[in-house]
């Protein structure tokens, strides 16, 4: 069993050289109709992958243990939250301003400001490992338009204790204790939306995508003078059981809607309710006067 195991770890290591790995995808790809999903899925992928997110504008992302990357480079664009990205892609439309919080490695926050250079974008990740793969993204794409800001957004200034898993790339890292079993503890800053957009005289946002691993509620706390100027569209991660009815206490006084990001389109709900089998966890937070206009783009 021993010896399985370090002959295990030695293929591991081989197949994650660049030179290897990069000879290895093409192979596999010639596979590909014929290979289950799961298994393509675990394939490791080292290096600058490429994607098609118009016929003219394409995406580069570093992948090293980055399982985003490596579902997004053998499945497309699609390979990661489909519906979410989809929906995230159309309300751009009409977003000059757009806040990634919790941006993990970048995805949301890169096509933002690939599809349009004019556009300001703000990316909010305190995972210091996850970070400088983000910086990496968004040097190799020659982004101008794509700001960094390290703090973990909350409901108060100062700062936070984050509770960090032990991966390579840490996604599931939170401010809230007992979330995931954990390796280490650091020391962050904390910051709020409302102070942020203070302190940057940023005159207006227009959509918001929140993934904090249970503290979502937390962020629209500390962002509660921005939801009232503006009325921000926001695409939400809604872990069942953890968030709801804090959701529910910020956002039902501001004429907010709510709408599950499922597999059949955008379902209407009146309580906002957690997908059970974690496969579709997103929601849309949308206002009556922000769904006439972009109706056009959104099917309910």
């Amino acid at each position: 069993m021993k010896i399985k195991s370090v002959v295990s770890r030695f293929l591991g290591k081989i197949i994650r050289i660049e030179i290897l790995n990069t000879s290895l995808r093409r192979l596999i790809k010639l596979f590909l109709p014929i290979m289950p999903k799961n298994v393509i899925s675990s394939i490791p992928v080292v290096g600058i992958i490429c994607l098609k997110l118009t016929d003219s504008k394409k995406i580069y992302l570093k992948s090293d243990e980055d399982p985003i990357a490596q579902l997004l480079y053998w499945h497309g664009i699609d390979g990661f939250e489909h519906n979410s990205i989809q929906l995230f892609i159309k309300l751009l439309k009409y977003s000059d301003t757009v806040f990634d919080i919790g941006a993990n490695t970048g995805i949301y926050a890169l096509i933002a400001a690939i599809d349009n250079s004019h556009r300001m974008v703000y990316a909010f990740e305190p995972v210091p490992r996850i970070v400088d793969y983000l910086k990496e993204n968004v040097k190799i794409n020659k982004l101008h338009n794509l700001q960094i800001n390290s703090s973990a957004i909350t409901n108060y200034d100062g700062k936070i204790t984050l509770y960090v898993p032990s991966f390579t790339i840490p996604s599931s890292a939170s401010t809230l204790q007992g979330f995931r079993d954990v390796s280490e503890t650091i020391s962050v800053p904390a910051l709020t939306i409302d102070s942020f957009v203070a302190m940057n005289s940023i005159p207006k946002v227009d959509l918001i995508k929140i993934d904090t691993e249970a503290t979502e509620h937390m962020v629209l706390e500390g962002a509660k003078n921005l939801l009232k100027r503006d009325e921000p569209i926001i695409i939400c991660e809604v872990l069942k059981g953890r968030t709801e009815k804090y959701l529910h206490s910020i956002l039902d006084n501001l004429q907010y809607k709510y709408y599950w990001i499922s597999d059949e389109g955008l379902i209407e709900k009146e309580q906002i309710e957690g997908d059970g089998t974690y496969k579709n966890s997103n929601y849309l937070f949308i206002t009556k006067k922000k769904i006439r206009v972009v109706m056009k783009e959104i099917t309910v």
